[in-house]
């Protein structure tokens, strides 16, 4: 299917691993221009050689922190100069913030609502005047299911993702006259670095004896018995930001294997 984003420049966050590193290479393979962020120089570069040998396509690398402002600011600048625009956006770059009540700090609630919240925010209020003017964009927020679902292992996150959902319908509404269209991903386990960084304190949490039984337990609870694959988050991603979800705005879609059981 050709999905009619040929030609376009997108922005994606956290563009150097896990979904955001796929949801470039599938741009990529597209023949969307893409501009990948993330916080490690290193890592970012190696990302964008290994992209561009196999994809034999244009990505541009910028190293940025979505807690800084003046990092999102060079980073839409940036593509910008490099591409003459941005037609879609990818909000990837975040972090959980998992842990009960008890555990949780006020730093670390504001961490992660500059990460996530503000960043999203600032970089969507960057890049909208260019898509209003050409009156074409896509933008995407990746949100956990807390936001959806509250769970108290999850609470700072639940949160932010709150917040970021009412972010996303608020603005499908607002932008939607000018065919600029909003949604957000939903994940819930999967196979990524995250997943990895968070694993002890879940087994904890679980119960678990072991890293491995705690991801089994956590997978038990989405109907397909499994972590997803970051491919299968950025196949979603990529069709709500192409020609063929032209009709799908304010949709919050829950890529978790079943895991939420609510209506919505």
């Amino acid at each position: 299917m050709d999905l009619g984003i040929r030609g376009r420049s997108a922005i994606v966050t956290g563009g150097s691993s896990g979904i955001g590193r796929e949801t470039a290479r599938q741009f990529l393979e597209e023949g969307v221009r893409v501009t990948i962020s993330g916080r490690n120089a290193e890592t970012l570069e190696r990302t964008r050689m290994e992209l561009a040998k196999a994809t034999s396509a244009d990505i541009h690398a910028v190293v940025g922190d979505m807690m800084k402002e003046e990092d999102i600011v060079r980073l839409v600048e940036s593509a910008k100069q490099r591409f003459g625009g941005v037609d879609i956006l990818v909000n990837n770059a975040g972090q959980m913030y998992s842990g009960r009540f008890a555990v949780m700090t006020d730093a670390g609630l504001k961490e992660q609502l500059e990460t996530k919240l503000f960043g999203f925010l600032r970089a969507i209020r960057l890049v909208y005047p260019g898509m209003k003017a050409q009156r074409w964009g896509r933008i995407v927020n990746m949100i956990g299911g807390a936001g959806k679902e509250p769970d108290p292992y999850m609470f700072g996150s639940g949160i932010t993702n709150s917040g970021l959902l009412n972010l996303t319908k608020s603005l499908s509404a607002e932008f939607g006259e000018d065919n600029v269209l909003v949604n957000a991903v939903c994940p819930g386990w999967v196979d990524t670095n995250l997943w990895r960084r968070n694993a002890q304190g879940l087994a904890a949490e679980l119960g678990a004896q072991s890293e491995e039984e705690a991801r089994r337990r956590a997978a038990r609870k989405n109907s397909l018995n499994r972590f997803g694959r970051p491919e299968e988050l950025a196949y979603a991603i990529v069709f709500l930001c192409s020609e063929r979800a032209s009709y799908i705005t304010g949709v919050s879609l829950n890529l978790d294997g079943g895991r939420l059981k609510s209506l919505w």
